[in-house]
């Protein structure tokens, strides 16, 4: 099952990539462009692991106090120190170090919102094969797991195609000298990182779920529906709004209409 879920992974997230590149005009970006922040998103992947690992060493005894609490609280404390804070700083690294290789390459807006979707697409890919369990024996909870994972491709894709909007829309904005290009930077980072947190929280990190509690069951359901609107509303957001993006080009300080 899970070889399946690591190919689906793949074959989804490589299409919705793939559609994304054939959208922006007047030309599209060249396969170095493309594929280095995919590569890069595999690194994050590794980069964001040991992050934990290391994390969940310095915290020694408290790792296994916040284990065993059961308050949400702890729910998204846990979720935040070991996955949603590291994953998504490892991320925003990767992206920033593609920006930085890339230099003048990146032409508006939509290319950053290009390079955090090939961050979050390689970041995903590894983490099928990282923490995927290839000895499946086919039993209801595999089908129920792979379910929820197939609801959650696209998540770190979506996560990380804000922060790469938000990150193009400060640059624009200092550009062009008008909003706050401060404030895009915060919220390219907040955002990604507090939807993360708090959706792991009610799946991956419910204390309750884990005991069997009917309230940990209500919680993770209203995760993944959550999960799910949030990344049908970013893909057709972004979707409608590419001549937009990549209307805002980053040669000049003119704003888009």
């Amino acid at each position: 099952m899970e070889i399946v879920s690591a190919g689906l992974t793949i074959v989804i997230l490589g299409l919705l990539y793939w559609r994304m590149i054939k959208r922006e005009t007047p030309e599209r970006i060249g396969a170095f462009q493309a594929l280095l922040p995919f590569a890069l998103g595999v690194a994050s992947m590794f980069l964001g692991a040991l992050a934990t690992i290391l994390l969940a060493k310095s915290l020694g005894g408290m790792a296994n106090i916040l284990a065993g609490n059961t308050s949400f609280g702890s729910s998204l404390l846990r979720s935040f120190l070991m996955a949603g804070g590291t994953e998504e700083m490892a991320k925003l690294l990767m992206i920033l170090l593609t920006l930085v290789i890339l230099k003048s390459r990146v032409k508006n807006v939509y290319e950053y919102v290009l390079i955090g979707a090939a961050v979050g697409f390689g970041f995903a890919v590894a983490e099928e094969f990282y923490y995927g369990d290839f000895s499946s024996q086919g039993d209801a909870a595999d089908y129920v797991s792979f379910v929820a994972r197939m609801i959650s491709v696209p998540a770190h894709m979506t996560f990380n195609m804000v922060m790469g909007e938000l990150l193009g829309r400060a640059k624009f904005s200092r550009l062009a000298g008008k909003g706050s290009p401060a404030l895009y930077c915060v919220l390219a980072i907040l955002i990604p990182m507090g939807v993360h947190t708090l959706v792991d929280a009610c799946t991956v990190f419910n204390s309750k779920l884990m005991s069997g509690e009917m309230i940990g069951i209500l919680m993770a359901l209203a995760g993944y529906v959550g999960m799910l609107v949030f990344e049908l509303v970013v893909l057709i957001r972004f979707r409608k709004k590419t001549a937009k993006f990549c209307d805002m080009r980053l040669s000049a300080a003119e704003p888009a209409a």
